[in-house]
């Protein structure tokens, strides 16, 4: 029983050192680029509240102009109950890398969705590790375009697209 609880009480410790590290952060990641850049999101995502704060395990692994390189294993918090990528979560990854890729650009510019869409090809298994790469198609005035796929290896696991309004 004391074990129990002592094993409770870790959990407890580490959920507050985990708070209290997201409570370090601006309120959102996007704050956190309009103020120090893209590249402040290289290493693991990081996001202090809504809705994309369940991508704990996602790595943002490079950022050039225009591209992002991201990674993911599949695991309980992003799994469906057929133990696959959940595609709600695979339509957060196209917003959330898409967005990225046009903040490398102008991280003062992260706009709102105005259209995404997501094909999904093939499952990405518990376990697996995703392979993400987003990619500025064009940006204009008033418009941005991006373009994000999902691998696990070499096969194809879902392919979007992202506009936003700027």
């Amino acid at each position: 029983s004391s074990s129990s609880s002592n094993s409770a009480g870790v959990g407890g410790a580490d959920r507050r050192q985990h708070q209290q590290q997201q409570e370090g952060l601006d309120k959102s990641w996007i704050e956190r680029v309009k103020v120090s850049g893209a590249n402040v999101l290289l290493g693991p995502f990081m996001s202090s509240s809504g809705f994309s704060s369940f991508l704990t395990n996602m790595n943002i692994d490079r950022i050039g102009d225009g591209t992002v390189t991201a990674s993911l294993v599949v695991d309980d918090d992003t799994a469906n109950h057929y133990g696959t990528l959940h595609g709600g979560c695979t339509a957060t990854i196209v917003d959330i890398v898409g967005t990225i890729a046009l903040l490398t650009l102008d991280p003062k510019r992260p706009g709102v969705s105005v259209d995404i869409n997501v094909s999904y090809v093939s499952a990405a298994k518990k376990g697996e590790r995703v392979t993400i790469t987003g990619r500025v198609l064009k940006v204009g005035r008033k418009l941005g375009f991006t373009e994000v796929d999902l691998h696990v290896g070499d096969k194809l696991v879902a392919t979007g697209r992202h506009t936003k309004a700027l």
